[in-house]
């Protein structure tokens, strides 16, 4: 499964970067709504953004640091992309040192915002530490020149399987599940290939499932929610293969239409994670 969310960095002026990705009927990163309508998760095209800024970071300092993001004040989500779907994507700089960086952008469909990041940052890596610096380059080269095809068509990512166990559930208030990374996840390869790390794209649908879950009961949601936003997210650490990551989730407000969640998680019984994620019911 290819980690790969940019098809083509289109122009890069100052410290502004445009770009697209597109997606395909098969792209593994799909859910079904509940019409049975293929749609390509939010997480995934605001991963695509973070991909584009850290194109422009990459090229900016010769390929010697990739951006690892630690926070984001909010990351605004739709409810879904229709696949095959072609997005547009835009990233912008806001400040940035030689050891940080702090970045918003945005995903476009016909014109139409789908996800909209404001100040998400954090700070560069050592690039040969996380992956070959040569493969990096060559991937810049072929995305500002022919680009990339869409990812090859796979079975969908099975998104239940990022809950293994739920050890806790209060319906509708709270829940804690856990889920141990084994080495062989198919996203690792790709994210990184000399340091593998979890990406926050698999943790927010995880945080996400383990929502689903204690929604499950629920008549007024009929266990189907939509993230919709993230807001003051803030990560400590990386969760690596063979970590046990131990997701808590707690209701703090609710209506008819939507509810809102504080989510933490912990890896050796320390916090790596904390953030607030909003959901829309669906019926």
């Amino acid at each position: 499964m290819r980690f790969l969310f940019v098809s083509r960095v289109n122009d890069i002026q100052g410290q502004k970067v445009r770009g697209q990705v597109d997606f395909s009927a098969g792209e593994p990163w799909r859910r079904q709504d509940a019409n049975g309508q293929t749609l390509i998760s939010t997480s995934v095209i605001s991963e695509a953004v973070g991909q584009l800024v850290s194109w422009m970071a990459l090229r900016d300092n010769d390929f010697s640091g990739r951006p690892v993001f630690l926070f984001a004040t909010s990351i605004d989500l739709g409810q879904g992309v229709p696949a095959p779907a072609t997005v547009d994507l835009e990233a912008w700089i806001t400040d940035r040192s030689e050891d940080s960086f702090i970045f918003s952008g945005t995903a476009k469909v016909g014109g139409k915002t789908v996800v909209e990041i404001k100040d998400c940052g954090g700070y560069f890596m050592p690039l040969a530490e996380l992956e070959d610096p040569s493969v990096t380059r060559q991937r810049f080269a072929t995305l500002t020149s022919t680009g990339l095809s869409a990812n090859p068509q796979t079975p969908a990512f099975d998104f239940k399987s990022l809950v293994d166990t739920v050890t806790e559930v209060v319906p509708e208030k709270s829940i804690s599940t856990a889920k141990v990374f084994r080495q062989d996840e198919p996203f690792y390869p790709d994210h990184f290939p000399r340091f593998p790390v979890t990406p926050i794209v698999v943790i927010n649908e995880m945080i996400a499932e383990a929502t689903r879950r204690l929604m499950a009961d629920n008549p007024a949601t009929q266990g189907t929610i939509i993230p919709i936003s993230v807001q003051d997210l803030k990560i400590k650490s990386f969760i690596r293969p063979g970590d046990t990551a131990v997701v808590n989730v707690k209701v703090t407000e609710s209506n008819s239409d939507s509810f809102e969640t504080v989510a933490e998680i912990t890896v050796n019984q320390k916090r790596i994670l904390r953030g607030r994620y909003r959901y829309q019911r669906t019926k």
